[in-house]
């Protein structure tokens, strides 16, 4: 067929080879079964979009190519082949995926029908070309329509001519376009199928993973394949045969051994194995895996399960959660870790998976099975791919423990035959039951009621026990009662049976003790009358009613026995019950002590048994048989003879036992009971107490213990028994080699008739042991022994059986005892026994040896290793250190106990003392027990090597100086420092930090410090304090420096060792004690300068205010503190700093602490309506580092809420803040600022009067230095009130006043102020209510006020004074109420605090009286802008002054202005009331000389411009101590407008002067009239002067801009009525009240007449005229308007007014004065320099008593004139104290040793020494005592009367006058007084030429010269 070149195959032009000529596409084979379809069936072809395909390397070989034709074929990538499913959907054509021949042979002709079916709704037309080569052929084609569904077949003939494969395509046209159709023919070839990739993904490594697929023979040949996988992979089978169409199932494994990625090849050939080369065909398959380890671990992570103690017979269960965290599953396994492990753990699972992050829940659960058994087993989980867990599992099996109270039954002395009973106890004090078996017979002679039984847990059970005795002898038995799974107990019955004719001694208690002492002694075998001999001849001694040898050896030669048995101390009733009657030391034996009789039959004579007792004493013995049932009368079935018989000493008797059955066919048994005792202890009157010897009861049993005789006939069966022993195993505890252990085994009888048991060996089985043992096992004996062997169950009845396991070598034992029931073989019961014999075996860890790194000399290195108890007993160690090692090495603990095959860590510190390498070989020495003088086990010796080296190691630090520079105080700063470690060894160091500081001596110390940023200045971090060898480690240094000042450090280091603790084996390493007194090493030095935001009020200004005032107002002294006090926390400040852009909230004060919120700005209280109060306050920035400062106010960067926001309900408050910050009430300007360094700013307050009423803001005071977060806040409150109009109020100095500290027991002490003001318009009157201050203090005046009441005008100051007088070092407070009439009440809060009492002092340690604290800073800043005057001082600091003395102080005034003439005038305020002055001074120089102690002089004058005045203080404490704080008041008033105004007023200010005088005048005089009395002319003139006065004190306060805030001491002007009113207007700047003006009188009687020619003069002297009486009211405006007619103020017609400029105000300036006064003894006592006070000799006691201060020589006189019958016994009592002080030695040398003394100044000038200072030694006696009694009266202001001579005083006399004194001191302070006012006005320049005085040397010879 020839090909159509022009026709295209493929969207694309297909590729040509060399040739030129298409390669054929390759077809995919067919399956088998398709092949052999003929017909035109559908087939199925297996092909993908050639676009998206690549060819298959496997057939390539399968092209072919028709060699005998030329035909171009298109491409396999260029023939779009669509599946089967893509043309249905692309087409709408359903047909074969392709055409394929097989099974053919050349030659022959093969036909193939293709069936094409429509599939589409709509009909096609379809049409095909014929393929291109010319081994297929088709039909001619046509064609073809088809309709929906319709099909189409197309027949297809191949004709092959050679054996090759063929393919062709066939092209279909459709009406949606073209589809290729491949047609193939193959050859049969073998073929097999199988998948590309094999993937494993995630696979635990060396654990298997497994995969299987099938592997197909699709091919038409049988094939032979063979595969090729490398490892991990592997495949099986790895070759088979395959038939055509057959399948295999091939399993592939992956077991990685590491964790990776794995990629392998499995090539698979397969072929004709006949021609395997030839036919061989090799087709690929990928392997792929991922080896990933597994991970283990049990939650909590768990490695002990430790159950504790558990009963036997309960089992207790523990629960673990394995869980996998790894991404593969995880196969685990739990095996033991050793073989020969316990089988009393049991674990749920043993083996399992666990999926990837899952978890899995395995349960543990222990069953012990003996009691004391300790079980210690290692298991281990462990998987194949991870890691491997251990666990240990502990626990230990406990039994019920059971006590018995009391031990010792007594019953005392029982006559014959009778019976007495007493109480047994026995109680269960475990959570288990137990059942317990008293061994002994029912109807014995101490007869127990319920002799077994169970015992509930945690309860006890009564036992009621008889005794029946019927022999007078001494009864003693010890009876055992054993409890199952707890060692036997055993109770001792003791009592006295007496008849008429027979009494023994009394049986007491402590003679068994006693008994038991001798025989341990070795006195066994004496009986009672050789011990009396022995102890008269001495051979024996009595202690405390014990026996014992004299000699010591004879002690140890009687004493010593044979060891019968050693066992544990939990079985040693046990042992003592099972050798019961055995043992050397016996004094009798019971020699047969089971008698078995065998089958009897009662109709035959039965042979009696014998039964032989041994006495193995020196002494004659008798015994007695009491069988069962005598005590209570019943027939015994056994009797003995003789009953009563004697016992020769070292002698045996015989006695025979009879038996005599009653029924056939049972079982008889009893236990008897036969008492021996020394013949001697029959009768009381034989006995001594000291050789009192307790009786023997022997016990035979009869055919076993409690049994009956077997009376079955020979060769009949017995019961068949029902035995049950609640296990066939029976496991001891492992014991040691030697020693005993026991067990109690229950076996009970669940049958119905009585069964007998005997115990029979069978032979032992056990491993090979290694041998030994003591003496014991040489001895031999059985390993496993049990008692009873025989005995007797009845029916339903269980008793206990004791099991002993005594080991001779360390083995395993194993043994099966044979229990024979019914004496028949036939019936029994193999118990196996098993039981593990050690010796005590331990090992260390490394072979024995413990290897050290290099250390550092002086440092300790620490080693954990492992000992191991490798026995299942436990052992006890202790390590023996050689001495010569003691210093090097230590292990700790020295000595412990390892429990049954434990791990115990140990401690091994390495301490070398130099250099040098170390092998140290150690002996730890180790036993079963702990070892004592009686120990039978030898302890056994292991050796342990330590290995070590010793160096020498140091630490260099670089830098070697960390300088911080300056730091922030508070701030947590840093810096990094770098250590070496230089040496070969670890180093392992402490630091230390020291500060240095000077000491008082000025020398450099230091002092450590704690390494905490919080508690110290300086911290180092280190998190590992040890350096490796030759490495370096940074470390940080935190500062955070608390002062403002140079901090130095230094950091020193110890070489450490380590964290070891302090016990016995270490605390004896020298290294060690000397660790802590090792020398430090320096290492580095630190260097830092703190400084801290510092911002402190400097000044306060305001208006009409002092400044004393306003600073206290003000808490600037809390204001101050607080900002200058630095926290201890460093952190403190950050967490309550706000952020600046931060509001603060409406509850912000709860934000700060109570402390910050103490701070009060208080701005007084003003009348409504007045100017607003405005304040200046002077901030300074006094540290170094600049500081923010800001305040905020509550709406500061308030954000605006949103309207759909409900915000709520003001409250109260938040409405009273919202008033005041919407009318700016309370203003700062401004709010915020920055000071540098030693910057001030000036802040200025205003508080605004125009709402009535109190006023309080709180407002946030913020610092914060800029570079840091570091700041401080503080809460302000500011406060204000504004007086309603005609409203009293009384302002208070605080709502609590401290008063000044005053010492306990102090005479006189001072009186403290408290200032009360009236910011009201009215005048108030006041009472203080002092009712509580008596209602504690024993009835004394700790706290009295000296005023309770009194009257305060408008804007005056009163001062209320109170004495504080404390009896106790402690603190007062009271609450006193101020009472306002007619307003009101404010309570005040009055603290003191009293000190402890001050005695007198040595002069050296006196203090200075110029030490007078003053917190109040002096500053002038705001002075000179705004005054015409200055004064040179602002505070006057008098400090410490005696009473009396006389202190003086300078002040300049400075008019400050060039144009403008002042005047000034002081005002001196005073303490004494205006109603106490006008009743008791009767002029104003009297109040300045007695109530006055300051005075100032000039008290007044002009000053020209720029022209200064000196003006003298003089301060002179006289009534009583005081405390002063007061401000002076001077008034500076510009004269040049004051002249201006008189000149233009003086003609209309005249016509009201005149009036106002008048009126005065007419007060005055009808006040005279009242006071009956004429009116004095004084009085007519002082009523000119006060008017003048207030016309300069009363200007308008409209016009003339007076704020009410200022009239502190002076009276308010009277309220004008509101602009706009009909209020008449009159004369400006006068007000007349109603009450005649006369509200200022204490401010105004204080001040002199102004000077001659003043204006207010001028406006007097124009009053003089008498012009009509004028009133006038004052206009808001200032004008002066006539009142209305009918006015109570109107005194002229209406419409008369004058028009008058308003008056200047004088400006107010305060001086403040501070001091204290003390009387003259306690002022001595407590400073020095008294002798430089001078005091001035004029003294007046005309003070009135009525105030409190009495003239004391008056009231003296007045005492001593009240009755003449005491002026003798107050004579007399003088003359005696005058006569001892006189006499008094010190007093005498007073005046020798005065004449050593400086002279005072004024004496030195004096002609002769009558000065009472200096004695004239030519003088007469009573010269001198005059001249001593005027030093002494010094002080005291009463001179001493003298007789001077007839004629005239001598020149002694007029020296010592105090007239003449007084005037020479003077003439000196006038001098003085007079250079410094020549200084000041320049006349000479004081401060250019220094003032030389030469000494004046005056003796007391030049002095008593004419």
């Amino acid at each position: 067929m020839s090909s159509r070149p022009g026709a295209p195959l493929a969207p694309e032009s297909p590729k040509r080879d060399a040739a030129g000529a298409k390669a054929l596409a390759p077809v995919p084979d067919l399956p088998a079964a398709a092949a052999a379809q003929t017909d035109a069936a559908h087939v199925t072809l297996h092909t993908s979009p050639p676009a998206h395909a690549a060819p298959a390397a496997g057939h390539a070989a399968g092209l072919a190519t028709n060699h005998a034709a030329a035909n171009v074929v298109p491409s396999r990538a260029a023939i779009p082949t669509p599946s089967r499913a893509e043309r249905k959907t692309q087409f709408g054509i359903d047909c074969a995926d392709m055409v394929h021949f097989t099974r053919w042979e050349p030659g022959g002709e093969h036909i193939k029908h293709l069936v094409v079916k429509n599939v589409v709704m709509k009909t096609q037309k379809i049409r095909y070309k014929l393929p291109q080569t010319r081994y297929f052929s088709m039909e001619f084609p046509e064609t073809q329509t088809l309709s929906a569904g319709m099909s189409w077949t197309v027949p297809i003939t191949f004709r092959p001519v050679a054996k090759e494969c063929y393919n062709d395509v066939i092209e279909f046209t459709t009406s949606f376009g073209k589809f290729y159709l491949p047609i193939k023919a193959t050859l049969p070839e073998h073929v097999l199928d199988f998948p590309q990739t094999v993937d494993f993904a995630l696979c635990p490594i060396r654990e298997t993973a497994k995969k299987t697929f099938v592997l197909k023979n699709t091919g038409e040949l049988t094939s032979y394949y063979e595969w090729e996988l490398s490892k991990p992979f592997s495949i099986s089978p790895r070759a088979g045969s395959l038939a055509p169409g057959s399948n295999s199932t091939v399993t592939i494994e992956f077991k990685p051994m590491d964790a990776s990625a794995f990629t392998a090849i499995a090539v698979c050939s397969f072929g004709d194995k006949a021609h395997w080369e030839k036919s061989k065909v090799t087709q690929a398959m990928t392997v792929y895996g991922i080896g990933k380890y597994s991970h283990l671990t049990i939650e909590g992570n768990p490695t002990v399960f430790d159950f504790g103690d558990v009963f036997i017979g309960k089992s207790v269960e523990k629960k673990f959660v394995l869980e996998n965290h790894s991404v593969v599953h995880a196969n685990f396994r739990i095996k033991r870790s050793e073989r020969d492990t316990d089988p009393y753990f049991e674990f749920s699972m043993l083996s399992g998976t666990v999926p990837s992050k899952k978890s899995i829940e395995i349960g543990i659960t222990y069953t012990p099975v003996a009691a004391g058994m300790y079980s210690n087993d290692y298991f281990d989980i462990t998987t194949l791919s991870g890691n491997t867990l251990r666990i240990t599992c502990r626990g230990c099996g406990v039994g019920p423990k059971v006590v018995m109270s009391p031990q010792i039954v007594n019953f005392n002395d029982t006559p014959a035959g009778a019976t007495v009973t007493r109480a047994l106890y026995l109680q269960n004090m475990t959570n288990t039951h137990a059942f317990y078996q008293f061994l002994t017979e029912v109807n014995s002679t101490f007869r127990i009621d319920k002799p077994w039984g169970t015992i509930n847990p945690n309860s006890s059970v009564a036992l009621t026990v008889k005794f029946s005795p019927t022999e007078p002898i001494n009864y003693y038995r010890r009876v055992y009662c054993l409890v199952e799974h707890q060692d036997a107990i055993f109770v001792d019955f003791i009592g006295t049976c007496f008849n008429d004719k027979r009494r023994p001694a009394t049986f007491k208690p402590q003679h068994i003790f006693n008994y038991q002492q001798r025989v341990k002694n070795g006195l066994w075998q004496y009986g009672p009358e050789h011990l009396e001999e022995m102890l008269k001849t001495g051979v024996i001694k009595c202690e405390k009613g014990v026996l014992s040898f004299t000699d010591e050896e004879m002690r140890e030669q009687h004493s010593a026995c044979a060891i019968l048995d050693t066992p544990y101390d939990d079985g040693l009733v046990g042992s003592e019950y099972f050798y019961e009657n055995t043992g050397d030391m016996l004094a009798t034996t019971l020699v047969d002590t089971y008698v078995d009789f065998g089958a009897c039959s009662r109709y035959r004579i039965i042979e009696p048994q014998v039964i032989r007792i041994s006495n193995n004493t020196k002494g004659k013995m008798s015994c007695v048989w009491i069988l069962p049932g005598e005590s209570t009368g019943e027939e015994s079935t056994f009797t003995v003879t003789p009953k009563f018989a004697d016992i020769l000493a070292k002698s045996t008797v015989e006695f025979k036992v009879n038996f005599r059955p009653k029924v056939d066919n049972s079982f008889y048994g009893a236990q008897l009971e036969c008492f021996v005792y020394f013949k001697s202890m029959r009768n009381f009157r034989l006995v001594n107490e000291d050789t009192f010897t307790p009786s023997w009861c022997l016990t035979p049993t009869i055919a076993g213990y409690d049994v009956r005789i077997n009376t079955f006939p020979p060769g009949e069966d017995t019961f068949i028994p029902k035995i049950s022993f609640g296990a066939t195993r029976l496991d001891f505890p492992a014991c040691h080699v030697d020693k005993s252990v026991y067990r109690t085994v229950r076996v009970s009888n669940a049958g119905d008739t009585s069964v007998k048991f005997s115990f029979l060996d069978s032979g032992i089985r056990s491993n090979i042991g290694i041998g030994g043992g003591t003496e014991l096992a040489s001895r031999g004996g059985a390993v496993f022994s049990v008692k009873p062997r025989i005995g007797i169950l009845h029916k339903g009845e269980s008793r206990l059986i004791v099991f002993r396991f005594s080991p001779s070598e360390q083995r395993d034992y194993e043994q099966a005892l044979k229990c024979y029931f019914n004496s028949s073989l036939n019936n029994s019961y193999d118990l196996q026994m098993r039981g593990v014999g050690f010796f005590p075996q331990v090992s260390f860890d490394d072979s024995n040896t413990l290897c050290f790194k290099p250390t550092c000399i002086g440092a300790v290195a620490i080693r954990n290793f492992a000992i191991r108890n490798l026995s299942r007993i436990s052992v006890n160690f202790e390590w023996h250190i050689p001495r010569q090692f003691e210093s090097i090495v230590s292990i700790d603990p020295l000595c412990d106990t390892l429990a049954p095959n434990s791990i115990s860590t140990l401690t091994c510190t390495f301490a070398p003392n130099h250099t040098g390498n170390f092998v140290l070989k150690l002996p730890c020495y180790y036993s079963h027990e702990l070892q004592d003088a009686a120990a039978s086990i030898a302890r056994r010796r292991a050796s342990f090597i330590v290995v070590g080296r010793g160096m020498v190691g140091h630490v260099l630090a670089k830098p070697s100086v960390v300088d911080f520079e300056t730091v922030l105080v508070n701030t947590v700063v840093e810096k990094e420092i770098v250590l070496f470690n230089p040496s070969d060894c670890d180093v392992f160091y402490s630091l230390e930090i020291c500060r240095k500081h000077h000491d008082e001596s000025g020398v450099m110390a230091e002092t450590a410090l704690e390494n905490n940023i919080r508690e110290s200045e300086l911290e180092i971090v280190q998190h590992i304090k040890a350096l490796p060898a030759r490495s370096n480690r940074p470390l940080k240094i935190k500062a955070c420096v608390r002062e403002q000042m140079l901090y130095q450090f230094s950091v020193y280091y110890r070489i450490d060792a380590r964290a070891i603790p302090d016990t016995e084996s270490t605390s004896s390493l020298p290294t060690l004690r000397a660790l802590q007194q090792a020398p430090r090493y320096h290492l580095c030095d630190v260097v830092a300068t703190g400084v801290h935001p510092i911002v402190q009020a400097t000044d306060i200004r305001c208006e009409g205010f002092s400044k004393t005032v306003l600073w206290q107002q003000f808490s600037l002294d809390k204001f101050n503190e607080i900002l200058m006090e630095v926290k201890a926390d460093p952190f403190a400040y950050a967490e309550q700093t706000l952020d600046d852009d931060q509001a603060p909230a409406d509850n912000l004060p709860s934000m700060l602490s109570s402390d910050d919120a103490d701070v009060l700005f208080d701005f007084g209280a003003t009348s409504v309506g007045c100017k607003p109060t405005l304040l200046t306050l002077s901030l300074c920035n006094s540290g170094v580092v600049p500081v923010d400062w800001v305040f905020h106010f509550p709406n500061d960067l308030e954000v605006e809420i949103e309207h759909w926001a409900d915000p709520g309900d003001y409250t109260e408050e938040q409405l009273h803040h919202n008033l005041i910050l919407d009318n700016n009430i309370f203003c700062v300007t401004p709010k915020s600022g920055s000071l540098r360094q030693g910057e001030s700013t000036s802040i200025i307050m205003s508080y605004s009067h125009e709402f009535a009423g109190a006023h309080r803001l709180p407002v946030v005071f913020k610092l914060r230095n800029g570079a840091s977060r570091s700041g401080k806040e503080i809460m302000i409150n500011f406060k204000g009130y504004s007086v309603p109009p005609a409203k009293k109020y009384l302002h208070v100095q605080a709502e609590s006043h401290q008063l000044h500290p005053i010492s306990i027991g102090a005479g006189s002490p001072p009186v403290q102020s408290y200032r009360l003001m009236n910011r009201g318009s009215v005048s108030l009157e006041y009472y203080i209510d002092t009712a509580a201050l008596n209602r504690r203090n024993h009835n004394f005046d700790v706290l009295s006020c000296l005023r309770t009441s009194g009257n305060i005008p408008p804007g005056d100051v009163d001062y209320i004074e109170w004495v504080f007088h404390p009896l106790e070092e402690t603190e007062y407070e009271v609450d006193i109420p101020i009472s306002v009439v007619s307003g009101k009440t404010r309570i005040v809060t009055i603290r003191g605090k009293g000190l402890k009492s001050l005695t007198s002092f040595p002069e050296r340690e006196k203090m200075d009286p110029k030490a007078y604290q003053d917190k109040i800073p002096s500053s002038f800043k705001f002075e000179a802008q705004e005054h015409i005057a200055a004064l040179s001082l602002e505070t006057v600091n008098f400090g410490h002054v005696p009473l009396g003395a006389v202190m003086r102080q300078v002040v300049a005034i400075l008019n400050t202005s060039d144009s403008v003439e002042a005047s000034f005038k002081w005002s001196v305020p005073t303490f004494w009331p205006a109603d106490v002055r006008q009743r008791f001074m009767h002029s104003e120089a009297e109040v300045d000389r007695l109530s006055q102690a300051i005075r100032i002089t000039p008290s007044s004058g002009k000053l020209l411009p720029g022209q200064s005045k000196i003006c003298k203080i003089l301060f002179s404490p006289k009534d009583r101590p005081r405390i002063y704080d007061m401000d002076l008041v001077c008034e500076i008033l510009n004269e040049t407008e004051m002249v201006g105004i008189a000149t233009r007023s003086t003609v209309t200010h005249g016509i009201l002067v005149s009036q106002r005088i008048y009126r005065e005048q007419q007060e005055l005089a009808e006040k005279a009239r009242r006071e009956g009395r004429h009116m004095s002319v004084p009085e007519i003139g002082s009523a000119k002067e006060r008017l003048a006065a207030k016309e300069r004190r009363l200007p308008s306060s409209a016009n003339s801009g007076i704020d009410l805030s200022r009239l502190k001491y002076r009276t308010l002007p009277a309220i004008t009525p509101p602009p706009g009113s009909t209020t008449g207007k009159g004369l400006s700047g006068v007000a007349v009240d109603s009450a005649g003006g006369s509200r200022g009188a204490q401010a105004t009687d204080s001040r002199a007449v102004p000077n001659e020619g003043s204006p207010i003069e001028l406006l007097a002297a124009a009053a003089e005229s008498k012009a009509p009486a004028i009133d006038s009211a004052i206009d808001a405006d200032g004008a002066t308007r006539p009142s209305r007619p009918g006015s109570t103020r109107s005194g002229i017609s209406e419409g008369f007014s004058f028009e008058l400029p308003p008056m200047p105000v004088p400006v107010q300036m305060f001086l403040s004065v501070r001091a204290r006064s003390y009387v003259a003894e306690e002022f001595r006592q407590l400073f020095h320099s008294f002798e430089v006070f001078f005091e001035e000799r004029r003294v007046d006691f005309s003070l009135p008593a009525a105030v409190g201060h009495e003239n004391p020589v008056k009231a003296l006189e007045k005492t001593a004139s009240l009755s003449s019958e005491y002026q003798p016994v107050l004579k007399s009592v003088l003359l005696a104290l005058l006569n001892d002080i006189f006499q008094d030695p010190d007093l005498q040398r007073i005046p020798s040793e005065a004449i050593k003394l400086p002279l005072p100044f004024y004496a030195q000038i004096a002609p002769r020494s009558g000065l009472g200072i200096i004695l004239d030694l030519s003088t007469s006696g009573d010269a001198a005592v005059a001249s001593i009694g005027s030093q002494a009266s010094a002080f005291t202001n009463a001179p001493l009367e003298s007789h001077p001579p007839d004629d005239g005083p001598s020149d002694l006399d007029i020296l010592t006058a105090p007239g003449f004194q007084n005037a020479v001191e003077a003439v000196l302070e006038g001098t003085i007084y007079n250079l410094v006012q020549e200084a000041n006005a320049g006349d000479f320049p004081i401060h250019q030429y220094p003032l030389l005085f030469e000494d004046v040397k005056v003796g007391a010879a030049r002095l008593s010269a004419p």
